[in-house]
């Protein structure tokens, strides 16, 4: 059986990719950027604010104090869309309370710490999760193997007995989700992405519908008798 599953909320818990877009467009306007929504799935989908605002802004990227004024103005925007409510997936919500049992549970995130403390709280699923590992937390982009391992360590410090990695287990709904997990040496589960994007994944599941850790490990190939 698995050991630990780690999971992105934004993508899984609910859909912010609107809310993200929108953010991400009025802070960039302030700055007479145009965000081109039409190549934002290709191009965006799944990083960091940090890191979209430095792509975007290209030439100025190099600029940390512009970048950094420019993501905040997208933190605070998407933090106050948040505020107003948002829809949650009831499946993952069953999902999260079953693996919990099982297993310890932890968030890996491209969001930042104050949404994603705040979207936890609002769900009702802030105490479900024995660690948070947010886009703030570690140095670098994100998503990236340095928060996988951050998340591992943590996990690790928490258990009597080794945490083997490779009875680890990430869900992931975008593309650099699943290449960083994938650099951590995590086996990953693409869960409603498309054909293109969970090639990349060790495995792939339309939905967390009826989901059970037993039928993730299966899946990924992790035995279902727990190391001692």
């Amino acid at each position: 059986m698995a050991d630990a599953v780690l999971l992105d909320w934004e993508g899984l818990l609910t859909d912010t990719t609107e809310s993200r877009r929108a953010a991400l467009a009025l802070a960039l306007a302030a700055e007479g950027v145009v965000l081109d929504e039409d190549a934002y799935d290709d191009r965006f989908a799944g990083r960091s604010l940090r890191s979209i605002v430095a792509s975007a802004l290209e030439w100025r990227a190099g600029d940390d104090t512009l970048v950094e004024l420019v993501t905040l103005r997208a933190q605070r925007e998407l933090g106050a869309r948040l505020a107003q409510g948002f829809v949650v997936e009831p499946e993952v919500m069953r999902f999260v309370e079953h693996v919990q049992l099982r297993a310890p549970v932890a968030v890996v995130t491209a969001a930042g710490r104050d949404e994603t403390d705040a979207a936890l709280r609002l769900a009702g699923l802030r105490d479900s999760f024995s660690a948070i590992v947010s886009a703030d937390d570690v140095p670098g982009d994100a998503p990236s193997s340095a928060q996988f391992d951050a998340a591992l360590a943590h996990l690790a410090r928490r258990r009597a007995s080794p945490l083997a990695r490779e009875r680890v287990l990430a869900l992931a709904t975008t593309r650099p989700c699943i290449l960083a997990a994938r650099d951590a040496g995590i086996r990953t589960i693409a869960v409603g992405t498309p054909a293109h994007v969970a090639v990349e994944a060790d495995g792939a599941l339309a939905s967390l519908s009826g989901a059970t850790l037993e039928m993730l490990d299966t899946l990924v190939g992790i035995p279902t008798n727990r190391l001692a």
